[in-house]
């Protein structure tokens, strides 16, 4: 890495506070070569894969269950599964006791073999009217009556083999199949239980639920934030606490279009399916998964406690009480150069609008702000009036906004950050550097550093700390503290 310009910002030489973790105090001064910065730990930018993904908790469901009922009513006398057995489609479930059903085929076959005499009988006797009628000794009224007998006896034949079709089907209704291979996921009834029919008013009573758990899914709810960057077809990782060694992969499925609202936070529901092939995950296991939304393979990075955004650095410049000049310099420059080389479209397109509404209220754009000195856009702010500031106030919001949206849009796009390296002089000095995918520990390094350089965390505490003692130092008489 090129060394840093030994006067980046003016004022105090950008001399960091040393932090002394030990006692928790933070100490101003200058460091020595021998003694780099007391306190302060290192990290070493490496090679690494980098993998981004967004994180939830969720359960194991089964995608499709079916409710199992019976046909026909009455006594169970059989239940010929367990909970959690897996069956063949058409196995047997659950037998109820076909008395009745048994009596009333009985009585449908009988009549069946009524309605065939009778039906033999009519057509007999109209065959003999009619022969009798031709030799002019059966009247016309005669075979006219035996006519219309062969007639109802058909009729009376086709109704009972039509009520017997129906007996042998609630006969048959009696032992209850399985509707699909799987798996019985709830048992509600047991041997000597009444039950009702499906076809009652009431809708019958559920024997049984069936799930096929070949393929599973996860119901995850995911903050609106990162809702941006999931979508179908993503790869997810899912654990269990029943195997904490093993990780089972799904693939995003889809985001339910409808926010749930918890606690004053909006989430959305995302469905992932899992292969199950093993039956290992069951319905209702709690799971962790994470969405891999980008990846890296092979690339420069840095432990994420090393890199700071520019609210941060410009967080801790402020707490140090050191120029902010160089600084707001170095972020516009590096802001330009990202614009230039890779701007998303979106945040492109958001510029154009905020400078066709910088347009039309007749304030200056974005790109002509970040033109000016700190001295002139201190200046031009003072001459604005309340409500050109509040414009301009809310035009700095969307364009902000608009950057956040695109920078979640896609997680790798090119960002600003900095650094603390350490000059030839022995100081610490903010270096500013691109960034791209990060995920819990590490991010990509696309631009500023290179392979073993050494950087500091600086903790962002130290902030805090500071804040405490500007407090302290306005509200208190204590030696050594002036008011």
């Amino acid at each position: 890495m090129k060394a840093m310009t030994r006067n980046v910002m003016s004022g105090a030489a950008l001399t960091v506070a040393v932090l002394a973790v030990s006692a928790g105090v933070v100490a101003c001064g200058t460091s020595s070569a021998d003694e780099p910065a007391m306190g302060l730990t290192t990290v070493t930018t490496e090679v690494k894969d980098i993998t981004s993904a967004v994180a939830a908790t969720g359960t194991i469901e089964p995608i499709r269950v079916i409710d199992v009922k019976s046909q026909a009513s009455g006594e169970v006398r059989e239940v010929g599964v367990e909970l959690g057995d897996n069956v063949e489609r058409g196995a047997l479930l659950v037998r109820i006791d076909p008395r009745d059903v048994r009596n009333a085929h009985n009585q449908a076959q009988a009549d069946l073999d009524v309605a065939e005499a009778r039906y033999t009988v009519a057509q007999r006797k109209l065959e003999r009217s009619a022969d009798l009628r031709e030799s002019q000794v059966v009247t016309e009224e005669e075979y006219e009556s035996a006519l219309l007998e062969e007639a109802n006896a058909r009729a009376a034949l086709v109704k009972a083999e039509t009520n017997l079709e129906l007996a042998a089907d609630r006969l048959n209704d009696v032992a209850v199949g399985a509707p699909i291979a799987g798996t019985v996921v709830e048992k509600t009834v047991e041997e000597g239980q009444i039950i009702t029919s499906a076809k009652e008013m009431t809708g019958g009573t559920i024997l049984l639920r069936m799930a096929d758990l070949n393929e599973v899914q996860v119901r995850t709810l995911v903050d609106e934030t990162d809702i941006g960057v999931i979508e179908p077809g993503l790869q997810a990782t899912i654990k269990v606490e029943a195997y904490p060694d093993q990780d089972f992969t799904g693939t995003v499925l889809q985001v339910e279009p409808q926010a749930v609202v918890e606690q004053n936070v909006t989430l959305f529901a995302v469905l992932t399916r899992i292969q199950n092939r093993q039956g290992l995950l069951k319905p209702g296991m709690n799971a962790d998964v994470e969405i891999v939304i980008g990846a890296r393979d092979g690339v420069l990075a840095l432990a994420n406690g090393g890199i700071k955004t520019v609210d941060e650095a410009r967080a801790l410049v402020d707490a140090l009480g050191l120029d902010t000049e160089l600084l707001q310099q170095r972020v516009e420059a590096q802001a330009e150069g990202d614009s230039a080389t890779d701007t998303p479209a979106t945040e492109a397109d958001s510029e154009a609008g905020n400078s066709e509404q910088a347009e039309e209220s007749g304030l200056p754009s974005m790109e002509q702000i970040q033109a000016m000195s700190q001295d002139e856009r201190r200046e031009f702010m003072q001459n604005l009036s309340a409500g050109e500031r509040q414009r301009m106030f809310a035009m700095f919001q969307e364009a902000r906004e608009a950057r956040e949206r695109a920078e979640r849009a896609n997680p790798a796009s090119p960002k600003p950050a900095f650094v603390f390296v350490e000059t030839p002089e022995g100081q610490l000095t903010l270096h500013p550097i691109t960034i791209g995918l990060s995920d819990w520990d590490y991010t990509e390094i696309i631009a500023g550093l290179s392979e073993g350089d050494v950087v500091f965390q600086v903790p962002q505490g130290l902030v805090q700390q500071s804040e405490m003692l500007e407090f302290m130092r306005r509200r208190t008489s204590m030696p050594g503290m002036g008011r």
